[in-house]
């Protein structure tokens, strides 16, 4: 076999794909030798053909060799059999299945015969052939996380076998089909008197209470993830170091219980010195990491300190809760507060000692002995990384039980990134899972001939499965607390994921395939344990099986107002999605002040993104029929303000009645669940983040503009949610 068919067999094992549709809906051929990059990311020699021809024979031949997959997937919207394989001979014997329950409850058993089951495939491995049949399972197994015993021929082999919903869970209010509306926010950028320079739970909780009173039913966030203590500079929420646990500073100092008995700290924030430097933070346009991590940590150790004397070990109510918390989250509670101190024992040694590929070899495994010396040695250091945790989620579970108390319909919805930071904790704790010299990204477009490449680690497929999803049901299971939803950003990525190769752009990348069934089959299940509906971010380039498959999950779609044109007219509102997510714009995108002033192509300019002059001034034309578009919609369904002109050419400045006239068209339309950004009723120009760049622009960093009481006092937003109210189906 030469290298050529080594390397497509290969890569048919692998789940690469060698071809994808393109931005325009061109099926596009993917150059071999990006196929090769993907292989050699993997690690795979593809310079050594006996070492790639032997890889491929095991790897072609493995699940053969063995009866049982390494985890079952039960999805009904796949079906409920089983993959068995045996060889020819053993056909021919009686076979017994034994399935044993999470839940205590009887186990289930039954017989079979090979010889009457269907067989869905064959493989001669010598002169031994080998069948995969589908052995059926009972319809009526109880959902949950199993365990299945096979026994033939004398020979008994088991596997984990996941029992799943073909739905994900929907709320009362959603299931019978109403309209809701609310904000989706950056919490970070939430301006207050009592914040540390930073949007905090205590913001958040206000906004809960300021949103429910105007009748909103839902607040998104942006992800909240755990960052990087030692480096608070990485702001970014998408490129977190774990997207199980939640960063810290957003936690409000001042709640944690602790802090009354806390009286050094008291004093010290009583103080002069102190209140100096919160209003300096405070009044920054821009959030200040270094000045809010430097204050929070020293006041977040100094409630460790009291938590410690006062309660650490000796089983009082406080005590318990902390050891039920640790208990529930387990062993990847521990890897992510052995990480944490890792990292600063190790950037106290070398300030640029970043993360786990920084450390010496030893500590670079987590499994390893010297993890576990180091464990045991800094088990104080560990046990308050924990207590962060604890704390974060105490308050996160204070608002969402706010929210259910506010009668809000969904409440929170939280935001999972698609990756993590490859230097940080979930990395680092979960590395069978990850292939660590590859990134995700998205293709070449039109605004990006390139492509993106985001700089995160994707899941491996094989490995992910060979350790029965556990990383992936551990993500959704976090991410579903203290939440009414969970957006999961890039949600194609249940099914494909666009696959970089070190060193090079994603123009030199390949869709790499997962099994969208189990993930998804998994999906369903979390979110009906933690009875948490679920928004798929399906932006961009949609292929046909997710087209296909999500609305079959009773998964939210995400649809975005300014993507809703085609040929210079708006999707009408009636024509939108009904299960389905719909806001002007996002996190990525302009806000509405800068998309009308055209103020982000002219950022981007300068900052020299667009590979011509020409293509720059498509951009603009582009964008000054699409303004048209807006304003031929608004006059079709009579919302056009007085004083707007029906010619966009004519209207140069955004203003806030224009503001409010498309969010009200937006609200008339039949999807579900509409939001509105703060930052647009404030007629904010500045991004919160440009992608594609980095130390560029200061990106997750711009606060908004009035607090909470400043922008809710003004008649014109209160009329504007009253007629959201209407809208919706509530005035």
């Amino acid at each position: 076999m030469t290298t050529g068919e080594l390397v497509s067999k290969l890569a048919h094992l692998r789940n690469i794909s060698s071809t994808f549709q393109d931005y325009r809906g061109v099926a596009t051929q993917v150059d071999a030798a990006n196929i090769e990059r993907i292989l050699a990311a993997m690690g795979y020699d593809l310079d050594d053909d006996a070492g790639l021809a032997q890889r491929a024979m095991q790897l072609d031949q493995q699940q053969w060799q063995q009866r049982l997959e390494p985890v079952v997937v039960l999805n009904p919207l796949r079906g409920h059999d089983l993959n068995l394989y045996l060889t020819r001979d053993e056909c021919h014997q009686t076979g017994h299945w034994r399935i044993e329950f999470e839940q205590n409850v009887p186990a289930r058993e039954g017989q079979f015969d090979p010889s009457e089951l269907t067989q869905t495939g064959d493989y001669w491995i010598g002169d031994t052939e080998h069948l995969r049949l589908a052995l059926p399972l009972p319809l009526d197994l109880p959902e949950g996380y199993h365990r299945i015993y096979l026994t033939l021929a004398g020979q008994t082999d088991e596997t984990a076998l996941i029992a799943t919903p073909a739905t994900s869970f929907q709320p009362e209010p959603m299931a019978r089909g109403d309209r809701v509306w609310g904000s989706a926010i950056q919490l970070y950028t939430l301006r207050s008197s009592n914040n540390w320079g930073i949007g905090d739970f205590g913001d958040l909780a206000e906004l809960v209470d300021t949103l429910a009173d105007q009748g909103a039913d839902v607040i998104g966030l942006n992800p909240i993830h755990s960052l990087y203590p030692i480096n608070p500079d990485h702001a970014s929420p998408y490129s977190p170091s774990n997207r199980s646990y939640v960063n810290p500073l957003y936690v409000v100092i001042e709640q944690v219980p602790e802090f009354q008995s806390a009286t050094e700290l008291q004093q010290i924030l009583a103080g002069a010195e102190m209140q100096a430097q919160l209003s300096r933070l405070r009044d920054q346009p821009m959030v200040d990491y270094r000045g809010v991590s430097a204050l929070k940590y020293q006041a977040l150790t100094e409630l460790y300190r009291v938590f410690r004397r006062d309660h650490l070990g000796q089983s009082t109510d406080r005590d318990r809760a902390f050891q039920a918390f640790v208990e529930q989250q387990g062993d990847p509670l521990r890897e992510h507060a052995t990480f944490e101190a890792l990292l600063a024992h190790f950037r106290q040694q070398d300030p640029m000692a970043w993360g786990w590929p920084c450390w010496p070899e030893a500590y670079q495994d987590h499994h390893s002995d010297a993890v576990q010396a180091f464990a045991a040695e800094h088990d104080d250091d560990i046990t308050y990384f924990q207590y962060l945790q604890f704390v974060a989620d105490e308050q996160l579970q204070t608002i969402d039980r706010q929210t259910k108390a506010r009668g809000m319909r969904i409440g929170l919805y939280r935001d999972l990134a698609v990756g993590a930071d490859r230097g940080g904790a979930e990395v680092w704790g979960n590395r069978e899972s990850f292939c660590l010299n590859a990134a995700v990204g998205a293709p070449p477009d039109a605004l990006g001939p390139n492509g993106q490449n985001w700089g995160l680690p994707p899941f491996d497929p094989i490995k992910l499965k060979a350790q029965g999803y556990q990383s992936f049901i551990t993500l959704l299971r976090n991410n579903m607390r203290a939440c009414g939803a969970l957006r999961i950003d890039h949600a194609m990525a249940l099914l494909r994921l666009w696959w970089c190769p070190p060193g090079e752009s994603a123009a030199y990348g390949a869709y790499v395939y997962y099994d969208l069934y189990d993930l998804l089959g998994i999906l369903n299940l979390e979110s009906q344990r933690n009875q948490c509906m679920v928004i798929a971010e399906d932006l961009g380039t949609v292929p046909d099986e997710v087209i296909d498959t999500f609305p079959r999950a009773q998964l939210y779609s995400n649809k975005v107002f300014y993507f809703e044109m085609a040929d210079g007219v708006c999707t009408p509102p009636e024509d939108y999605a009904q299960r389905a997510l719909a806001i002007v714009c996002n996190h990525d995108m302009p806000t509405v002040h800068a998309f009308w002033a055209m103020s982000d192509l002219d950022l981007r300019q300068q900052l020299g993104m667009f590979a011509t002059e020409a293509d720059f001034q498509g951009e603009r034309v582009a964008r000054s029929k699409a303004k048209q578009a807006i304003i031929d919609a608004l006059a079709v369904y009579n919302r056009l303000p007085d004083g707007i002109s029906s010619d966009a050419g004519k209207v140069p400045d955004m203003t806030l009645p224009l503001c409010l006239a498309i969010h009200r068209h937006l609200a008339a339309c039949h999807s579900q669940i509409v939001a509105v950004q703060l930052e647009d009723l404030m007629l904010i120009n500045a991004p919160v983040n440009i992608p594609g760049t980095s130390d560029e622009y200061p990106n997750w960093r711009r606060k908004l503009t009035e607090t909470l009481p400043e922008l809710f006092s003004k008649p014109a937003i209160k009329a504007f949610c009253q007629q959201l109210n209407t809208l919706r189906g509530d005035g």
